[in-house]
């Protein structure tokens, strides 16, 4: 018997997959549990749990962030660590894209225009031919490198053992995108020097965490025209609060952490879990080990 503790939220409808096994157990109870499947939304009470998990071997996150897990305590035993990166990875390349091709061909000034039926011809930019500047070289990062270089785009990257170093990427980059995991080393990464360092007809795109850039100074920023714009799908806060200052910021397109929620998403990262839990249950080598040293 296996027993496959759930926290995830009565909605989830993919929860309705899980198999009916005499041999598999599925509740909310972590005693005597031998994995936890877990929405990332209650990473953080694993450290309560953690008493009661004498006996867990695995956890497996159905998000791709797995920063509110205390791998403090995770490192301290034989407990696999997984996640579903990678199958995000689409959606919020195309995300990406489409935030870049906002700016370029000025959208907002053609929602503008036909709103008062005005007929305004003016000149757009191409993708061709620019920079895109990608921090975080996973999953995402691949994905939004292939399709930048197949619009013609150049390429810089920054990933956790190599690339272009930090401060030089982000000088070169007509488009700084950020895809990387949330650590304490990507903690407000991008701050107000590195804001600083950015090209004034630059856009961030971020679509990692919100806690990777210093908010208020790229608010400061965007209010002073120091840089063209940003599209962000995560934020420091979530909800992002009605008085923020980003709702009102012509430059900012403000995305409801929705970039990668297509219609088969839930059910894709079920897929994964339950390929995983048969790897599991035969003792096979499982998919998206997570590094715990890293914390990603």
């Amino acid at each position: 018997m296996i027993r496959v503790a759930v926290f995830a939220p009565p909605n989830f409808e993919p929860l309705a997959r899980l198999p009916h096994d005499p041999d598999l157990q599925f509740g909310e109870s972590v005693d005597g549990a031998d994995a936890i499947l877990m929405s990332p939304r209650y990473g953080a009470t694993l450290r309560e749990l953690w008493p009661r998990m004498t006996s867990v071997r695995w956890i497996h996150s159905l998000g791709a962030g797995v920063e509110t897990f205390p791998f403090d305590l995770l490192r301290q035993r034989d407990i696999a660590v997984t996640n579903s990166r990678g199958i995000y990875a689409d959606g919020l390349a195309e995300f990406v894209i489409a935030a870049m091709l906002w700016f370029a061909k000025d959208f907002p000034r053609l929602i503008r225009n036909q709103a008062a039926r005005r007929w305004e011809p003016y000149t757009v930019e191409r993708l061709q031919g620019a920079t895109a500047g990608i921090i975080g070289y996973g999953e995402v990062g691949r994905a939004v490198g292939r399709r930048a270089e197949a619009l013609g785009m150049h390429t810089l990257t920054l990933r956790r053992h190599g690339g272009t170093p930090i401060d030089d990427l982000i000088a070169a980059s007509d488009y700084l995108v950020l895809s990387t995991a949330l650590t304490p080393e990507t903690r407000k990464l991008i701050d107000s020097g590195r804001i600083a360092r950015m090209r004034p007809n630059a856009v961030l795109i971020n679509v990692a965490r919100g806690a990777v850039v210093d908010e208020a100074a790229l608010v400061e920023a965007l209010q002073q025209k120091r840089i063209r714009g940003a599209a962000l799908d995560v934020f420091e806060i979530e909800p992002l609060p009605a008085e923020s200052p980003l709702w009102g910021l012509d430059n900012a397109l403000v995305s409801p952490h929705t970039a990668d929620h297509a219609a088969d998403s839930h059910e894709r990262a079920m897929d994964l879990f339950l390929r995983n839990l048969a790897h599991f249950r035969r003792g096979e080598p499982l998919e998206n080990v997570v590094d715990k040293e890293s914390g990603y």
